[in-house]
């Protein structure tokens, strides 16, 4: 393993792997990056290199003699914020939602595509990709930082401490308002854990999944079919509100007033204002996500601008 301190000035990478021509790669396309590279063949050393450096992102190979990639994923979670992300030849769902409840940020499969490697380290940093090529570290990639109020909601969400239905699903200074004439129109379900589980989705660890389309709310990360999404903060706080809504079929006005943290008494957008803005960003949204209008996977568009999430068959 290698055990020399890299200079302090530069963010650090760990990368732990066996392969020493994978190992030689990620080192490559780190490097260009701007981070400082360390390497450990295995997991223990590994876990006692994360604990020692703190790095701002480690790749972890899922298949290493003793401890595997998903025990060291655990155990490096414990004490470290690093951004985490498992290589491996392994990439059904099993080992990805395995690879996630460890508490891995990402997971890319082998053989690596070193193109594809950066523009989702790109992604996830909310940075064009072109910030990858050498250049100093001044302006090197940073790990997506978790948001804490965003994870207790989430946390709040899963354990269905708190219906979802009084409560903004973005975390806001947002008052509970009585329902407008047009929001009479949505249709009853459950909207929370209850309408969530309801609808097929699955909690694994900070993700939350729904048939093929996974978010992190609190890194603010969506995956669809294992390919890096990169949305702005508004279409991200939309696919969330739209996830905690479960069953609940939700109008434009809602989703507006939501969004910005409003009620009717203290907004001052109409409601037709409110319907072009939102039916826009869902566009936009839907689009991002590879939603296809005439058979959607996730969302659908009801009558009289109102939405809902699919019910799979």
């Amino acid at each position: 393993m290698s055990t020399d301190s890299p200079p302090a000035t530069a963010p650090v990478a760990l990368i732990v792997e066996d392969d020493e021509d994978t190992a030689e790669l990620l080192d490559l396309v780190l490097s260009q990056a701007g981070f400082s590279v360390i390497t450990a063949l295995n997991g223990t050393e590994g876990t006692e290199l994360a604990r020692l450096h703190q790095p701002a992102l480690t790749t972890i190979d899922v298949s290493m003699p003793g401890m595997d990639g998903f025990e060291t994923t655990r155990r490096i979670r414990e004490f470290s914020g690093t951004y985490i992300v498992i290589i491996s030849t392994r990439s059904d769902e099993r080992d990805i939602l395995a690879g996630f409840d460890a508490g891995a940020d990402d997971y890319v499969p082998k053989p690596i595509r070193p193109r594809e490697l950066q523009a989702r380290l790109a992604a996830v940093a909310r940075r064009p990709t072109t910030t990858f090529a050498p250049q100093p570290v001044t302006h090197a990639w940073a790990a997506a930082a978790e948001d804490p109020a965003r994870s207790a909601y989430h946390r709040l969400v899963v354990a269905g401490g708190q219906p979802v239905d009084h409560l903004a699903a973005i975390p806001g200074p947002v008052t509970v308002h009585e329902p407008e004439p047009d929001e009479e129109l949505e249709e009853t379900g459950e909207a929370g854990r209850d309408g969530m589980l309801e609808l097929g989705m699955r909690f694994v660890g900070s993700w939350i999944e729904f048939y093929g389309l996974r978010i992190n709310p609190a890194r603010g990360l969506v995956v669809v079919d294992d390919r890096l999404v990169d949305l702005n903060p508004r279409q991200f706080d939309l696919l969330q509100l739209m996830f905690y809504s479960g069953t609940r079929t939700r109008s434009s006005r809602y989703l507006a007033l939501r969004l910005r943290g409003e009620t009717e008494e203290t907004t001052r957008t109409q409601a037709y204002q409110d319907r072009d803005w939102v039916e826009s960003l869902m566009e936009n949204l839907l689009n991002r996500l590879g939603e296809r209008a005439h058979a959607p996977r996730w969302i659908e568009a009801r009558s009289r601008s109102r939405f809902r999430l699919v019910r799979p068959e």
